[in-house]
């Protein structure tokens, strides 16, 4: 188990126009990377584009607009984009403050890009963005063009909007591997006082980040006290559960699968 909490690790500087804080590296996964990525106040960024990886937003600081292809957003704390491979998107701060994001990077495969680390992407693609964000196109670079992009999704409040459907269940399914293959994301609510059992899975990776609550997160024989702001990082066949403290403990839940 990988547990870390979402302001703290390496820091990697994109060109002056973003900081990206490095929580799970891609070199520590099989195909799950994520970061808490704060762009510049009041500043336009690269419009750009994945072909190799999915992405998820989930806005925890700060104000700005996010653009998924042609349709654009207002962002604030406790909204989520979901922007699939090959999608150009544009994160803009409009304020005199950082809008900043969880930002999870779902690999389509192992290859991760080409790329070792995180920091080995951005220190390769970093005087792209630049020039991206400079000339307001995506297209600086030869990029392969993918057959069908899926639409981007925008959920907001993505938390307070699904509370009183959770009270009934102990999941919502936000993103569902019927449109996208390679990850599944879920809503879930732990119930203060329940105890809950163990659970294996063989065919995904898994990344939870904690949104609200306290309460206990065990894999294999280790067991760790979880808040919120902490994400954990679950392998394939390790047994593992999640359990609620004195609150209700309430968690996004990030199920990567390999699709090549």
């Amino acid at each position: 188990m990988i547990i870390r909490y979402f302001t703290e690790g390496e820091k990697l500087d994109v060109a002056g126009l973003n900081e990206i804080t490095v929580l799970i590296d891609r070199s520590e996964t099989e195909l799950t990377e994520i970061g808490w990525n704060c762009w510049t106040p009041n500043q336009d960024g690269p419009p750009h584009k994945h072909n190799d990886k999915t992405q998820l937003f989930y806005v925890t600081n700060g104000v700005g607009k996010i653009h998924l292809g042609n349709d654009v957003y207002d962002a604030s704390p406790g909204d989520l984009a979901y922007v699939p491979a090959g999608l150009v998107h544009q994160t803009i701060t409009t304020t005199s403050e950082k809008l900043c994001y969880m930002l999870f990077n779902v690999f389509i495969s192992q290859d991760k890009e080409g790329h070792t680390s995180f920091a080995d992407h951005i220190q390769k693609v970093k005087q792209i963005r630049k020039l991206q964000a400079q000339s307001g196109k995506s297209d600086v670079e030869e990029t392969i063009t993918l057959k069908e992009v899926i639409p981007g999704k925008f959920f907001s409040q993505v938390l307070s909007n699904n509370r009183l459907e959770l009270n009934n269940k102990h999941s919502v399914g936000l993103i569902p591997r019927s449109i996208n293959t390679n990850l599944e994301l879920n809503l879930v609510r732990r119930a203060s006082g329940l105890s809950n059992q163990m659970e294996v899975h063989n065919d995904k990776e898994q990344t939870f980040f904690i949104l609200e609550g306290d309460g206990t997160v065990t894999v294999g024989s280790e067991s760790v006290h979880v808040k919120a702001g902490n994400v954990i990082a679950i392998p394939r066949n390790v047994y593992h559960k999640a359990e609620a403290g004195k609150e209700d403990l309430y968690y996004l839940c990030l199920n990567s699968f390999s699709i090549t």
